[in-house]
């Protein structure tokens, strides 16, 4: 089924400063790879947005120029937000998708990411007003669909999947709790990483993994 306009959500992707990326595989990936890395996942990301059905629009929120300049190579409209976290990152994003129907959040770090799995977090939002979250492995949050916009704010850190519903409930909006195995897997740490299989990486990232 396809979506209107009026249906389809603007997809928010934060992608943090290059200088910062990946800083927990620092001791296990030297500063160059970890970029590569980011760079896949994160080119992975916008072509699932890209080719959901429920995605009208999708907008970068980088975090420098660097992480600036990757999205403009892949020809994605980008806002720069230099202050540090995903506090501002989102501040900006919504500052920029105020008039926005629905927005989706996805993180830039889901190499499994695909546009049916997108699809599967907006057919769930359709009827709002709904915040729809998609959880990581370790109760974060990996796609965050909120109908309209800025019916809540977002609360990104520990345990961020529980806030998302509980401030879906305080703002009286129905809350969806959507396991979407594709998205649940993001990539923070050397075990992540090594839970890849070399095949699905497209660069051989694992061989500087240490064995701890």
């Amino acid at each position: 089924m396809s979506s209107s306009p009026a249906d389809t959500a603007v997809a928010v992707v934060p992608l943090k400063a290059l200088s910062r990326a990946k800083g927990r595989l620092a001791g296990h990936l030297p500063a160059r790879d970890r970029r590569e890395l980011v760079a896949w996942m994160f080119a992975r990301v916008i072509a699932a947005c890209r080719g959901a059905s429920g995605v009208g629009a999708v907008l970068v929120v980088a975090g420098d120029d660097a992480a600036a300049d990757l999205a403009r190579g892949l020809a994605v409209p980008v806002v720069v937000e230099r202050k540090p976290g995903l506090a501002a990152a989102m501040a900006a994003a919504d500052d920029a998708t105020a008039a926005a129907t629905a927005s989706l959040v996805v993180a830039a770090d889901l190499p499994f990411a695909g546009a049916d799995d997108l699809d599967l977090v907006c057919r769930a939002g359709r009827r709002g007003p709904c915040v729809v979250v998609a959880p990581t492995r370790d109760g974060g949050t990996a796609a965050l669909l909120r109908r309209p916009a800025g019916v809540i704010v977002p609360a990104y850190g520990p345990s961020s999947a529980t806030a998302h519903l509980a401030a879906a409930a305080a703002a009286g909006a129905r809350g969806v709790r959507l396991v979407v195995p594709a998205l649940a897997f993001d990539v923070d740490t050397a075990e992540h990483l090594r839970a890849l299989h070399p095949r699905d990486l497209g660069a051989t990232w694992t061989d500087g993994l240490s064995a701890g």
